[in-house]
């Protein structure tokens, strides 16, 4: 669910790049970034469960 919410956001940011300003559009990009960064942090402390 996190990852589509991602993905839509990034569309999102695109838009605003194409049609809005440039200032909005990169605040909007730095918070997709920080959110992005934070959802790997998460998943990149889960232990994988393997079972060769």
């Amino acid at each position: 669910m996190e990852f589509t919410a991602l993905f839509l956001a990034v569309t999102i940011v695109m838009l605003v790049a194409w049609f809005g300003r440039r200032s909005l559009a990169l605040v909007l990009f730095a918070v997709v970034l920080l959110a992005s960064v934070a959802t790997y942090l998460h998943h990149a402390t889960d232990t994988l469960k393997l079972s060769f």
